[in-house]
């Protein structure tokens, strides 16, 4: 099979924005992408969007799409687990290895390096611009070569199939399985669980960090905030966020955190909390990501929803070639 290289070069000229307005939806009709199966969204630093999906990776400029699959790239695999952006270099997490596209695209498995796994769920690059990566068979991190942190093996840990990572303002890694939350760092590890925390019931499913350096966890029957040893358990009493199933959260510049639920949209800025509109549309949310123009790309069964108050702003004037 020829695999294609793509470099992606994009060209902006001056010219105006796309009319403003709240919400854009994204869906079927109206793009490449299919229905309920986008796993992930990232912003590269010339302002395309990077949507991971289990039917490859698109690459939206405002415009147009570029729908990059296993036959026409590099990719090891068509299901996109996770992206992350870091100073103009791409990191993909397939389940089939780990993928770098920055003037080339370079890709690292369990047969050509370290890798604990192939499977890569979550990647974060730490303040020493080291790579940490949650695999289906542990944490490893990625310097000159990759070396395996946390495992089963390594440390005798319960379960180190991670499906969540996050790095706080300190250092200190959160990594969670399902049903488990461990803390990291300088080789010390802590596990959570609900019978040794105020942790809230049932699976895992998003962790964040907040402009406080608060741990947020969202999990099946809700969310709670962890920070300076004591728990702060959010629901029915306390918020309009009801015991539900919390599945995205996204710390944004603006020091609000915003919360995907079943049930809605929400945001909370350290003091308030508010439920936002467009109920017909904001439910069942699988994902929040948030651009540089404080566009919220929200992802869900039915569809992938841009959504801004003070209107959305999607650059028409970028040019993506291959």
């Amino acid at each position: 099979m020829i695999r294609i290289i793509f470099t992606i070069t994009v060209l902006f000229c001056f010219s105006g924005y796309s009319q403003v307005e709240e919400l854009k939806i994204f869906n079927s009709k109206n793009s490449p992408l299919s229905v309920g199966k986008i796993t992930t969204t990232q912003e590269d630093s010339k302002g395309n969007i990077w949507v991971g999906t289990i039917e490859g990776l698109f690459i939206f400029n405002g415009n147009k799409w570029v729908h990059l699959t296993v036959k026409n790239s590099q990719l090891p695999s068509d299901k996109i687990l996770c992206i992350k952006n870091h100073k103009n270099t791409k990191y993909i997490g397939t389940s089939e290895g780990l993928v770098v596209v920055d003037d080339s695209w370079v890709v690292h498995n369990t047969k050509n390096s370290q890798l604990p796994s192939n499977k890569i769920r979550c990647i974060e690059v730490d303040d020493n611009n080291n790579l940490w990566i949650a695999t289906s068979k542990g944490l490893a991190v990625f310097k000159n070569n990759f070396t395996t942190k946390l495992s089963k093996e390594k440390n005798g840990i319960i379960n180190d199939d991670f499906i969540c990572l996050k790095i706080d303002k300190k250092g200190k890694k959160w990594i969670s399985t399902s049903k488990e939350l461990y803390s990291f760092q300088k080789d010390v590890w802590r596990v959570y669980t609900g019978k040794n925390s105020k942790l809230p019931k049932g699976a895992i499913w998003t962790l964040e960090v907040d402009f406080e350096n608060r741990l947020w966890v969202g999990t099946k029957s809700g969310v709670a905030a962890y920070s300076n040893n004591k728990w702060n358990i959010f629901g029915n009493k306390n918020t309009p966020v009801k015991n539900t199933a919390i599945k995205s959260l996204y710390s944004d510049s603006y020091d609000r955190v915003w919360i995907g639920t079943e049930k809605g949209l929400f945001t909370f800025d350290g003091y308030n909390w508010e439920k936002e509109k467009n109920k017909k549309y904001l439910k069942n949310i699988k994902h929040i990501y948030v651009d540089q123009k404080d566009n919220k790309w929200i992802v869900t069964q039915s569809a992938l929803f841009v959504y801004n108050k003070e209107g959305v702003e999607l650059k028409e004037d970028i040019v993506v070639s291959k």
